[in-house]
């Protein structure tokens, strides 16, 4: 779409139309103002409209009776008619309102034919208050407004030849300011379709360089919390996580949950493979541990090395323990494919250390990491491979089944 929006920029100002999805689009944008200002321009020029009865009752006196039964019997209930189709989507605003401006121009033209007044031929000079309304008022686009300046001009044309009281010179002068009115006008319609189209170019121009900014943006700071080599949440993304729950979680008395996961005997598997195997070694354990937890709150990161975290906040914040140990038994069930190693894959165990607490103000948010940590310096004690819950002051730890 930017690529679109500037070749239309660049496109000579002659040229009105856009491309036919850039033109789509424009039309779906511009569609919902256009029709209020529409409604509300019909609704105050129909008033204005009929408001000419009481000069009509000056200049053609004895065809009033007719003017008042198709100004306030035929012409405006038509017109409210047709708003309520404008305003329920049903007729299109444009083509709606280009063809009632003719029953107008009609209506005006046949009263100055049936009257036998004098001053009837005056309304001929009327006509192009009908045209300022459509070109400018309104505005219709260019090719409508052609339409409705073109046709008035012809139609005053032929009631101007028609009506007895015009004499050559009148009719000449009445027609030549139809049709000079008509060109002036259209100029003005045109140079203003130009600068409404240029205005919403410039402005689409700006939206999408602005969504994507956003997008590059979120892209980046996507990229600044993501680990690059396992994809899961990186040391910055723990921090801040933690950090918040801790913060958000504290007031409601909400459980939080931390597992810090340590891969046992990872230095002599990366002694063993290199550091490839080691790599493929930290994405497998990290998809395993990732894969394990349902709860979509649950958020799990890289924490340094060959060592994971998992932030478990609410009810899943109880179950610690039982979710530790499915990651646990998860992993130990999956032996993991390294390059050089062999053909059915290395058993890799981890060993976790968690802690289920009710986040306290009083306690700094790093505390689940230092109970979480050394609960699992004990389960590597204790032989490694295995599950050990933390210990913290009686008050802040929740109890877990």
């Amino acid at each position: 779409m930017p690529r679109w929006v500037e070749a239309e920029l660049r496109r000579p100002w002659s040229q009105i139309g856009f491309g036919a999805a850039l033109e789509a689009r424009y039309q779906r944008a511009i569609e919902p103002g256009r029709t209020r200002r529409y409604i509300l321009c019909h609704l105050s020029g129909m008033a204005v409209f009929d408001l000419f009865i009481f000069i009509n009752a000056l200049v053609i006196p004895d065809v009033l009776a007719l003017v008042i039964v198709l100004d306030l019997a035929v012409l405006t209930p038509a017109l409210l008619v047709l708003v309520w189709l404008m305003h329920r989507r049903i007729v299109p605003s444009v083509l709606a309102s280009t063809l009632f401006l003719f029953p107008i121009i009609g209506t005006m033209l046949a009263l100055m034919l049936a009257s036998h007044m004098q001053n009837a031929v005056m309304i001929a000079f009327a006509i192009p208050m009908v045209m300022v309304y459509g070109c400018i008022a309104l505005p219709l686009p260019v090719p409508q407004a052609a339409i409705v300046a073109i046709g008035a001009t012809m139609l005053t044309a032929g009631a101007v030849a028609f009506h007895p009281r015009f004499d050559l010179g009148g009719g000449l002068f009445a027609i030549m300011l139809n049709l000079s009115m008509a060109g002036y006008l259209l100029f003005a319609a045109f140079r203003n379709e130009i600068s409404e189209r240029r205005f919403y170019l410039l402005n689409l121009r700006d939206a999408l360089r602005s969504e994507s900014l956003v997008e590059r943006n979120r892209t980046l700071l996507s990229l600044s919390d993501t680990d690059g080599l396992t994809g899961i949440g990186n040391r910055r993304a723990f921090d801040a996580r933690l950090e918040s729950v801790w913060r958000d979680q504290g007031p409601c008395r909400t459980p939080v949950a931390l597992m810090m996961i340590d891969i046992d005997h990872f230095k002599r598997l990366n002694d063993t493979y290199g550091h490839l195997g080691g790599d493929a070694c930290l994405r497998a354990v990290a998809a395993i541990v990732d894969g394990t937890m349902r709860d979509p709150a649950a958020a799990t990161f890289r924490y340094g090395g060959e060592e994971f975290a998992v932030i478990l906040v609410g009810p899943e914040a109880g179950r610690v323990d039982v979710i530790a140990e499915q990651v646990r038994r998860s992993v130990e069930a999956a032996p993991v494919s390294l390059p050089g190693g062999p053909q059915g894959g290395v058993g890799v165990t981890v060993s976790i250390g968690c802690v289920a607490m009710v986040p306290d103000a009083d306690r700094p948010h790093v505390t689940p990491i230092a109970i979480a940590d050394a609960a699992l310096y004990r389960a590597k004690l204790k032989g490694r491979n295995r599950v050990q819950m933390g210990l913290a002051a009686p008050d802040a730890v929740l109890q877990v089944a």
